[in-house]
């Protein structure tokens, strides 16, 4: 059986209490056990960590859930790979919050995702005026038109 494993790293968009992570363990656990996924959540800082893994399409539309989750901003995949076994047979999902002072070992984690964040908000912005410059070409024969935002 072919298994699709996914590794992402994402920062939490508003503070979450412990009791909030056990929520998620807990209805990922019963909702990945219905679906034959796998896996760990890890938290720590403000940060997730996830490890997923199941049938290609399970873990594919999991995936479409997660980035679509208010509670996560900058998503990051790690992986996205195909696998013959499962590093986490027997977890539904093992969901560990590691503790504020385990959590310092974690900032070239943190300041990884910063970059990638400014990174993709300056990609965002070049790929909209180069959107602009593109359309402006197609539309009006290269006569420069000045827009409100300019």
């Amino acid at each position: 059986m072919t298994i699709r494993r996914i590794k992402y790293i994402s920062r939490f968009s508003r503070a979450l209490e412990p009791s909030d992570i056990e929520k998620i363990g807990e209805v990922s656990r019963r909702n990945n056990a219905e679906q034959g996924i796998t896996g760990l959540l890890m938290t720590s800082g403000g940060l997730f960590l996830q490890i997923l893994e199941g049938p290609p399409q399970a873990v594919e539309s999991l995936w479409k859930t997660i980035v679509a989750d208010e509670r996560h901003k900058d998503v990051l995949m790690l992986s996205d790979e195909t696998v013959d076994r499962r590093l986490f047979p027997d977890w539904a999902m093992k969901t560990i919050s590691l503790q504020p002072s385990t959590a310092g070992r974690l900032g070239p984690v943190h300041t990884m995702v910063e970059v990638i964040s400014a990174q993709r908000e300056v990609i965002d912005r070049l790929l909209g005026s180069i959107e602009r410059a593109v359309w402006e070409e197609y539309v009006h024969g290269g006569r420069r038109i000045e827009t409100a935002d300019e």
